[in-house]
């Protein structure tokens, strides 16, 4: 890692060209650790996708519920009963 920040440069942000960053050496891992790395990472962004949709459930779910109970116009049962239909 210090191998590329002492070859970064830049005044607002620090980057590094592809001409400092390609005489870097770099180890491959073996097919088996690929493998093994990929199976973790699906796993872990399967998982971030179904937060980020059920995320966007709720968030419309919020948006449409919370000024109809603010108004008066939905009442917290009522509220509650569209939540559970919903999910």
């Amino acid at each position: 890692m210090n191998q590329i920040t002492d070859r970064a440069n830049g005044s607002t942000f620090q980057e590094i060209s592809k001409k400092n960053f390609r005489p870097i050496p770099f180890l491959v891992p073996g097919k088996g650790i690929l493998e093994a790395f990929n199976e973790q990472a699906e796993a872990i962004y399967s998982r971030i996708l179904l937060t980020s949709e059920q995320t966007d459930a709720l968030t419309e779910l919020r948006d449409t519920l919370f000024p109809k109970v603010l108004s008066g116009e939905l009442r917290i049962p009522e509220a509650e009963k569209q939540v559970e239909e919903a999910i």
